[in-house]
Parts: structure tokens; C-alpha cells; sequence
């Protein structure tokens, strides 16, 4: 299983090529071997790959905009040439999966929204499978909405989508969030998960009053999760990148990351 960081973590630093490069030789040295990236408007997918090449990470997936892909019968030309130019990109940076963004809030709040985001993934994903790449969803808690009876959200778009061309990349941080067991949902998504997004779920210390507790993001062995049984739930369904996301960092991001990458070796990754 790769070690990686997603470079959200230290945009900041990312603000001109040199930086980039600067960041992505930090990154490297604190001991990663990967990262998720997309490419910054001033440097192609191309250019991209051969600095990551030369510092020595490996890239994991490529972004692109889900609206413009989405497949609408009155601008299919439109769609189409978004997603050829995403697979292009894929292609470029020598990677499978495509990853978007959050579900459309209008989507998110009903068993029928959650049904419709699943069939428009459908069609995304069955072109880009035609070039052999597959389009990955990154969960976030709002996904876990409870539609009664005990499923969720998340458990439509998983049952009504295509295994062999959508993909998923969970994050620790927010199933926790979502109220659902991490260690669980890791391996219902066995199969369908190259790579997972780490961070850990930590609680602010000093409410006010009992209901007053707010949670932050953590370093990975720095919050309340379970990070042994979590590790082996990668490692048992085969999950490829593990990839370190701090959304906010207490200090210096590149000390966050340093931190996290320790204890993920501490916990065997």
C-alpha cells in the first residue's frame, strides 16, 4: 500500500511552479512515496508527470468537474468532449481513475436524488471505462443521511452503480463524522476502493457545556480513531494509496504531514 498525501493539505504552498516543485520535494522527503494531484492551471498533466517522475512520487488519480460531465441529452456534444479531455488528462499523468467532486447539494437530500447522482455516475463512468478509466467519489459525512430503516445515502450510490467503472475513495475522517463505523465501510467497499483518504477525527477540548463538543481534523494517531483495526481493513481489501488528508492544520501543514506519515508507519501502512 502506497503512502501518499493529498496536496489540498499544502495548498498554500502551491502557488507558482517553483513552489510546486519546492512542496513536492518536501513532500517527498518526509517519506511519501505518492500523492493526489491534479494539475494547477499553469502546468500541464504532461509537465506534471515528468516532475513527479523526477522527484520520485507517483501520482494516483487526476480531478476533473463533474457538472461538465455529466451527461445532459441537450449538450452531449458538450459532456462528451469533458470527458475525453478527462480521460486525456488521465492518460497523461499515467493514471486509471478520474476523481469529482461532492454530490450537487439538490441531489443530496432525498432516496431520489441519491438515485439520480447514481445514474449519472453511470454514464460518466461507462464512457471513461470505454478508455479504461473509471470514474472515483470521495464521500464526505453528508452522504450518510439517513433515508429510514437504516440505509443511507451512500448505500444507494454503491447499489445502483456500476462496480467495474465506478470507484470510491472513503475518508476516515468524515464516516466517522457520518456516524458510521470506519473499520465497516472499509470493507463493504472492498473491491470498489483503490484508495482511501486518511485523517484522523479528533475532539476540541473546553466546551462550553456537555452538547458544546466540536471536532477538528487530526493527524493521523492524533484523534479517536482506531487506527490498527483501520490499517488492516486496508490491507485486507487491498486498497492501493493511502493517502494523507489534513483539510486545517494546527501549524505548519508539512509538520502535520510529517506526523501523520510517522504514525502510519507506526501503524504498518
Amino acid at each position: 500500500m502506497h503512502r501518499g498525501a493529498q496536496v489540498f493539505t499544502v495548498r498554500d504552498y502551491t502557488k507558482d511552479r517553483q513552489q510546486v516543485e519546492s512542496t513536492l520535494r518536501k513532500i517527498k522527503a518526509i517519506g511519501y512515496d505518492s500523492l493526489q494531484y491534479g494539475a494547477p492551471p499553469f502546468i500541464s498533466h504532461k509537465e506534471l508527470k515528468i516532475m513527479l517522475d523526477d522527484i520520485g512520487l507517483l501520482p494516483s488519480s487526476v480531478y476533473a468537474g463533474f457538472d461538465q460531465m455529466k451527461i445532459r441529452p441537450f449538450a452531449m456534444k458538450e459532456c462528451l468532449g469533458a470527458i475525453k479531455q478527462a480521460v486525456s488528462n488521465a492518460k497523461d499523468f499515467g493514471v486509471k481513475y478520474i476523481g469529482i467532486g461532492t454530490i450537487p447539494f439538490y441531489q443530496s437530500t432525498s432516496a431520489d436524488g441519491f438515485k439520480q447522482f447514481a445514474e449519472d455516475l453511470n454514464k460518466m463512468g461507462a464512457e471513461m471505462k470505454k478508455e479504461g478509466c473509471g470514474v472515483i467519489y470521495h464521500s464526505h459525512a453528508l452522504e450518510f443521511f439517513s433515508l429510514g430503516g437504516g440505509k443511507h445515502g451512500m448505500d444507494i450510490i454503491m447499489d445502483e452503480t456500476d462496480p467495474e467503472s465506478v470507484f470510491f475513495s472513503h475518508d476516515t475522517h468524515w464516516l466517522a463524522s457520518g456516524g458510521v463505523s470506519v473499520v465497516d465501510w472499509i470493507y463493504k467497499t472492498k473491491g470498489r476502493m483503490p484508495l482511501i483518504h486518511f485523517k484522523d477525527y479528533a475532539i476540541i477540548a473546553g466546551a462550553v457545556v456537555v452538547e458544546g463538543v466540536c471536532k477538528r481534523f487530526a493527524e493521523i494517531g492524533e484523534g479517536n480513531l482506531d487506527w490498527a483495526k483501520i490499517v488492516k481493513a486496508c490491507h485486507d481489501t487491498g486498497i492501493e494509496f493511502a493517502i494523507v488528508e489534513q483539510d486545517t492544520c494546527p501549524g505548519n501543514p508539512f509538520d502535520s504531514l510529517k506526523i501523520s506519515f510517522d504514525n502510519m508507519v507506526k501503524f504498518g501502512v
